[in-house]
């Protein structure tokens, strides 16, 4: 009995029906169209990246209905995307795809196999069998039959490996026979004559092409996505370009389905998904969305990514869409409206290069950073001394592509990601900014320059925090009445405890807090000080945590918030 998804999905007309499956879950979208009557039209609408990544998320071993449909040049795409390391083909998973499109019978294996480049076919072949001529004098008079297989009267095909394709091997070798002499003798010459490292090249120049007239561009000319343009200059610089076309598509029942590409996924609040979604019509979308799958190729090629890796494509996809969300929102300032006509007039890949150039942009502010701190900037990739989320965040902001720390938002997790919209720049910005303020203050505060060789190499020999230096001097004011970094006496400690925590347990007394601030008010400008106020703020509470966790008596081993003389 068919479900009512089912249900809904026979009765849209055809286009609709494509439409309809674009962005499904690669097992939901096979069981639609399988129920399909015209199940084999469908399969045949798609692009071979959709085919090919339903394939993958599938698995190849339950797919062999899919593919059983697919035109031979789909099949072609398949192994061109997937049965390549780099410029060397992968010998195994075209063994892969073989056994599933055996699944589909010899006939559609032939139709796939003879659609390859004979090259790369020839290459699979030499690993299974070994090709005799029978006008070569040196060959035996009596081959021993379980091994040969003779078509006709100039070849005898002896076969040397025996796996989970060898019969497959076989059948294609009788159908190949039956169906076209003429590549049947071409393919056994190639076999017998050629030279694998010719073969080959062959057989990498073929695809690379094919690949470069999908938006597969070469490795090198890819790397033209990732480059800078000035931010201030975008809209000029978009000027010199014709607009790209953005009118919706007529309806057409041969439009194929939708390029793999960044699908919205439910509940995305982006604004490069609310323009989309507010801006373009069904047949737009679809147009929109393949510009946007020809830019995720150009990643994927730039990145190097593996296209049977499905984890590192869905990553590099998503960098896709957030680049290009991220270009969108700084144009637009997160005005709807605005959005959508910045999308209408802008091609995906200079908006994607504005996303990534925005990020450069803050890549050279945080070298800035890094040269204040006395550090070279080309070279540095960490700040040991910083304390966390300055160390990590600064160290995502230093990456050759630049990455946002996310503990910044609050969300919870702690590891490196995309930039994603402009409110993670204004984070990375403002943290750049509480750096920058740390300089000025321990100079104002405690006449200690951070950026000197001495001091780095003091605290690099210590694996001292910044947080540690400050908050010992502090606590020292509050012992003794002068502000000294010098570690605390281990003995001193219980006396710590008693001059900055409270009455409530585990808080910091607020003559402690205000005596900080009247410190502040004394040592340093304004700006100094509204710009380290985070900071320091961020430096007390660490302090406030490190003694609400230690019991009465306080072992100094598990003291992180201050410098400690033991002995």
């Amino acid at each position: 009995m068919a479900t009512r998804e089912e249900s809904e999905f026979l009765n849209l007309p055809f286009q609709q029906k494509l439409e309809f499956l674009y962005g499904l879950p690669a097992r939901q979208k096979r069981d639609l169209i399988l129920s399909a009557p015209e199940a084999e039209r469908l399969v045949q609408s798609f692009s071979p990246e959709t085919l090919f990544y339903t394939v993958k998320e599938i698995g190849a071993a339950d797919a062999s209905d899919l593919l059983s449909l697919a035109l031979p040049e789909q099949v072609k795409s398949l192994f061109d995307l997937d049965c390549w390391n780099k410029d060397r083909p992968d010998l195994n998973r075209m063994r892969e795809w073989i056994e599933t499109l055996a699944e589909a019978g010899r006939r559609r294996l032939a139709d796939g196999l003879m659609e390859l480049d004979m090259e790369i076919v020839a290459l699979l072949l030499r690993s299974y069998i070994k090709v005799h001529r029978l006008d070569d004098p040196s060959l035996s008079e009596d081959p021993p039959s379980n091994r040969y297989v003779q078509f006709d009267e100039h070849y005898l095909i002896e076969f040397i490996r025996n796996d989970d394709i060898t019969s497959a091997i076989g059948d294609f070798l009788e159908e190949a026979f039956e169906r076209d002499y003429k590549y049947f003798a071409g393919l056994l010459e190639d076999v017998y004559w050629g030279v694998e490292a010719e073969l080959e090249e062959q057989a990498y120049q073929f695809r690379r092409a094919r690949l470069s007239d999908r938006g597969f561009p070469d490795y090198f000319e890819a790397q033209d996505v990732f480059a800078y343009l000035n931010p201030n200059d975008f809209l000029a610089i978009r000027d010199r370009y014709e607009k790209p076309s953005r009118a919706d598509l007529l309806a057409d029942d041969e439009v194929i389905a939708p390029d793999f590409a960044p699908a919205v996924a439910d509940g995305d609040n982006s604004l490069l998904s609310a323009a989309l979604t507010a801006g373009f019509a069904a047949e737009g979308k679809r147009q929109f969305r393949s510009e946007m799958a020809m830019v995720s190729n150009q990643v994927l090629v730039a990145r190097a990514v593996d296209f049977g890796d499905l984890d590192a494509v869905r990553e590099a996809i998503a960098t896709t869409q957030h680049y290009l969300n991220l270009g969108l929102e700084h144009l637009a300032a997160g005005d709807l409206p605005t959005a959508i006509e910045h999308l209408r007039d802008t091609h995906l890949k200079l908006l994607f290069r504005l996303g990534v150039s925005l990020t450069i942009d803050l890549r050279k502010r945080a070298e800035q950073t890094v040269a204040r701190l006395g550090l070279p900037p080309q070279k540095t990739r960490t700040v040991s001394h910083l304390d966390s989320p300055y160390r990590e965040a600064l160290s995502g902001f230093l990456a050759r592509m630049p990455r946002f720390y996310s503990a910044l938002d609050g969300g919870g997790a702690v590891d490196l990601r995309d930039f994603r919209a402009m409110r993670d720049l204004h984070l990375g910005y403002a943290i750049l900014d509480q750096i920058d303020a740390m300089a000025p203050l321990f100079r104002g505060l405690l006449e200690i320059d951070i950026a000197s060789a001495p001091f780095r190499a003091e605290v690099a020999a210590r694996d001292v925090r910044m947080s540690q230096v400050l908050l010992t001097a502090l606590v020292r004011n509050a012992l003794e009445g002068r502000l000294s970094a010098d570690p605390i006496e281990a003995s001193r400690l219980d006396a710590v405890r008693s001059a900055i925590i409270g009455g409530k347990p585990g808080r910091l007394r607020e003559e402690f807090r205000g005596a900080v601030q009247r410190l502040m008010a004394e040592r340093l400008d304004q700006a100094t000080r509204l710009a380290s106020a985070d900071f320091v703020n961020s430096c007390l509470n660490v302090l406030e945590e490190d003694f609400a966790e230690l019991g009465r008596q306080i072992d100094p081993r598990f003291l992180r918030s201050l410098l400690v003389r033991r002995g």
